[in-house]
Order: C-alpha cells, then sequence, then structure tokens
C-alpha cells in the first residue's frame, strides 16, 4: 500500500513539475533588446537599398503614407519594426525619426526568417 502511495506521489510531483516548466515556457516573453541605427522605409531599401541622408525625406514620406518601417542596426542587421498591441505611442515616435540615427529598444521576435523588433521605446542616437 505505501509503494502504490509513493508512486502516485511521484506521478503528481512529475505532472506539476512537467505543467509548471511548460507554463512558463509559454508565458516567458523576449528579454527586451537595444539597436542602435537608422529608422528605413522598407519599401524602398528592398525595392533599391535606398537609406542614409539622402533618402530622409523620401523615407519619411513612404513611412507617414504607411509603408512598412525597419531599422539598419550599427551590425548591418535589419529588423522589421511593429507596433506594441498595447501601445502604439514608441512605434509611431520612430516614424519621426525616418532616416536618422536612433536607440530603439523592443522586443525582439523571429518567425520563419523574419525578425522584428516590437517597439517599446525610441530615443535619437546620442553623440
Amino acid at each position: 500500500m505505501k509503494k502504490n502511495y509513493l508512486k502516485i506521489l511521484g506521478g503528481i510531483t512529475s505532472l506539476g513539475m512537467i505543467f509548471f516548466a511548460l507554463q512558463s515556457f509559454i508565458f516567458t516573453k523576449n528579454a527586451p533588446t537595444t539597436v542602435t541605427g537608422e529608422i528605413l522605409d522598407m519599401k524602398c531599401y528592398m525595392a533599391s537599398g535606398a537609406h542614409g541622408d539622402g533618402h530622409k525625406q523620401c523615407a519619411l514620406k513612404c513611412i507617414n503614407q504607411g509603408e512598412p518601417m525597419g531599422i539598419l542596426a550599427e551590425d548591418g542587421q535589419v529588423y522589421l519594426l511593429v507596433a506594441d498591441g498595447h501601445d502604439a505611442a514608441p512605434y509611431n515616435e520612430a516614424k519621426k525619426y525616418a532616416g536618422e540615427q536612433v536607440t530603439l529598444t523592443g522586443s525582439l521576435e523571429k518567425t520563419n526568417g523574419v525578425q522584428a523588433l516590437i517597439v517599446m521605446e525610441v530615443k535619437p542616437k546620442a553623440s
């Protein structure tokens, strides 16, 4: 009788540990990532590689017309920028810096080869 009780207790304990491990995996949010680089309009960047000071006015126009926005990091990586579903203000703030250097903080998400930053904070790049 005691052996059966210990088996049942061990089984329940194992199931509980598995449950809590899965819960922590499912509800873990990516730690914030900080990236410094240039805010891009993805349409022109993907079509012709356009970016930099000479493209600033076009980038601003395209982004304000609803074209997708990204950031070209100092290490050459490009991230698609996405608004947070709960607070789009930082994403909208980033639009003002089209063609400029910024430091952006967000949650890094990768899906099927696409890497995106859900924008949480944006600041002009410190000199």
